[in-house]
Formats: structure tokens, C-alpha cells, sequence
């Protein structure tokens, strides 16, 4: 089912950050310009196009078809943290870093209907936001952050997923008062709840059974593919355990249509690339994992041109992320 909708789409991006790139606008090449471009980022993603799932071996010993079940009204809560590190260089410098405090994200879920078909009917919404741990970002930065974080609390959905994990439909409600970057991330935010979902094969499986998930996504602007490779390690009275493998690709010399990218600039991808592991222990008879550990870490780099100067200027990001989550 929706498990790693919410390991993956919700946990993987927190917020809509997380695995999916991160475009940074970068309008010049000074810090302190830089400064204020970071303050405004919106990081973006949206629905995968196509996805395709791969059974790469059925794995051995007694196998069975894996399905969700959870019962009606079941309700789960879950904790989620979230670290991230990023390093940026403009013109082979390196911009001033910060060290990041950790965000700590309350979800709650409720089953609200089972069809015949065994398809699932929920509902999701945060109940708390809040960042936590040390950390050397100005205060009045920080305040800022936790009081736009503050507005995720309430954003609220509900979601159609069949047994094997496929988001047949997918509604949200966003609070009030949310500004157009917000409302923009928490757009794309439930857009990658689909794309990100935990898939299941239709075939029976056992113990070292694996499969692969490709996904073509678009994400600030970026084409990429995502491959996720799973792989069961143990399976015993309903409770499975999986290794995880991500990995993210995308195709050079795109033209990056970033949200906040001043006028006159334009940003091109010379190269991206990403890699991920993690574990996680799920219930068939759960809505979310029972536990989850992700990490990973991306390189890219990117090319900017600015009306009125012929030089251009070389960017490389790269970001680490680690994510753990625990449910009951």
C-alpha cells in the first residue's frame, strides 16, 4: 500500500524537500545575494509520468502475494526526522555554510473505507512541525523558518490506494493563510505522494525477492529517473523487512525552469546525480512503516547565464539527507 507514500513521498521529502532535487536560483555570484535566493527557494517536485515495477527474482523458500490490508477506522501517528546538509560553490568558491537544525514532523492517518476490491480509502494531516537540535543559523532566520514550517500544521488530504501500494486518486486541503511559495511546495508535496509510493509486485514473493521501480519524474523544472530497488530480507507473520536502493539520473544540458528565478537569469544542468540507501520494517496490515531509516546524498552541478554578462557561472550543490521515522 501507501507505505513509502509516506517513507518515500511524505518522509524521503518531509516537505516536499528531502530526495527530490534541490534547484537553487542563484541571481548572482555574491554570498550575499546568494543568501537571500536560499531564503526564498521553493523546492519542487511533481507526479511521476510513468512508472514501471521489474520483478528481478521471486526470491526463495515458501512465497506469497503480498497485499495491504489494514483494518477500517485504523489510526497510526508517526514521527518523522528529517537532517539535511547542503554545500554550495558559485565561480569555484564555496558559499557560507550553517549547520542545519533537524525537522521534526507529526503525522496522523485514519482508514476511512475498504472496497470489495480491497482498495483503500485514508486520511492524513500534520499535527505538528517543529525544528529541533543545534544549530547556527541566525535567530531571526530561524524564527522565520519555524514560523513558515508553523503553516504546515493542518495541511490535510485524502488518498485512494490499491493493495499492491498504486495511488488510484489523491485530494488535498490546503490551510489558510499560506502564501504562493508554500501553497506551491505543499502542491508538489501531495504530487509526489504517487510518484514515490511503495509498489508491490502482482507476483508471489519470498525471502530475497526483489524488484525495481523507474519512475520519469519532473522536479523544479528537472527531468530525471529514478530507479528504487527493493529487497525483501525477511517476511514472518505479516511483518516485512526491506533494504532500499535509490538511485536518480537525469539527462545534461536542461534548461532548469526554477520557481523565484529572477529575470534575465537562466540555469542549465550540466550534470545531476543521486544515490540513496535505507531499511525499513512495514505491517501488511499497517497503513505506514513501522520503521524507516533513509539517506542520501546528491551532486549537482549547474551552469548560469545572466542577461547583460557573457561569462557564465559554474554552480555545484550537493546535499545529504537523513531520514528516520517511527509509527504507532
Amino acid at each position: 500500500m501507501k507505505k513509502t507514500f509516506f517513507v518515500s513521498g511524505m518522509m524521503f521529502l518531509a516537505f516536499g524537500w528531502g530526495f527530490s532535487p534541490s534547484l537553487t536560483s542563484v541571481k548572482a555570484e555574491t554570498f550575499s545575494e546568494l543568501k537571500q535566493v536560499i531564503k526564498n527557494e521553493t523546492n519542487t517536485i511533481s507526479a511521476a509520468k510513468k512508472t514501471q515495477l521489474e520483478l528481478l527474482n521471486s526470491g526463495t523458500g515458501t512465497k506469497q502475494k503480498l497485499r495491504f490490508q489494514p483494518p477500517l477506522n485504523l489510526q497510526e501517528t508517526a514521527i518523522v526526522r528529517m537532517k539535511m546538509n547542503m554545500n554550495i560553490s558559485i565561480g569555484g568558491q564555496a558559499s557560507p555554510s550553517f549547520k542545519q537544525p533537524e525537522i521534526v514532523t507529526t503525522l496522523q492517518t485514519k482508514v476511512t473505507q475498504i472496497d470489495p476490491n480491497g482498495d483503500i480509502h485514508y486520511e492524513f494531516y500534520y499535527s505538528d512541525v517543529d525544528l529541533v537540535g543545534d544549530t547556527d543559523i541566525p535567530p531571526a532566520a530561524l524564527n522565520n523558518l519555524k514560523s513558515q514550517l508553523q503553516k504546515l500544521v493542518g495541511f490535510k488530504g485524502s488518498a485512494i490506494v490499491d493493495p499492491q501500494g498504486k495511488t488510484k486518486k489523491l485530494n488535498f486541503v490546503l490551510p489558510e493563510g499560506v502564501d504562493a511559495n508554500l501553497k506551491l511546495l505543499m502542491q508538489q508535496m501531495s504530487n509526489s505522494l504517487e510518484q514515490l509510493s511503495l509498489q508491490i509486485p502482482q507476483q508471489a514473493v519470498g525471502v530475497g525477492s526483489h524488484w525495481r521501480v523507474t519512475s520519469n519524474i519532473n522536479a523544479g523544472g528537472m527531468n530525471f529517473q529514478q530507479i528504487t530497488t527493493y529487497k525483501l530480507i525477511n517476511l514472518e507473520k505479516g511483518i516485512a523487512n526491506f533494504n532500499i536502493a535509490v538511485e536518480q539520473i537525469a539527462p545534461p544540458s536542461q534548461n532548469l525552469t526554477t520557481p523565484g528565478l529572477p529575470a534575465g537569469v537562466t540555469l542549465n544542468l550540466k550534470s545531476y546525480q543521486g544515490k540513496g540507501q535505507g531499511e525499513m520494517t512495514v505491517a501488511l496490515n499497517k497503513l505506514m512503516p513501522v520503521t524507516s531509516r533513509m539517506s542520501l546524498l546528491t551532486d549537482m552541478q549547474i551552469s548560469q547565464k545572466q542577461v547583460g554578462r557573457v561569462a557564465e557561472t559554474a554552480i555545484n550543490q550537493k546535499i545529504s539527507i537523513d531520514m528516520n521515522l517511527e509509527s504507532k
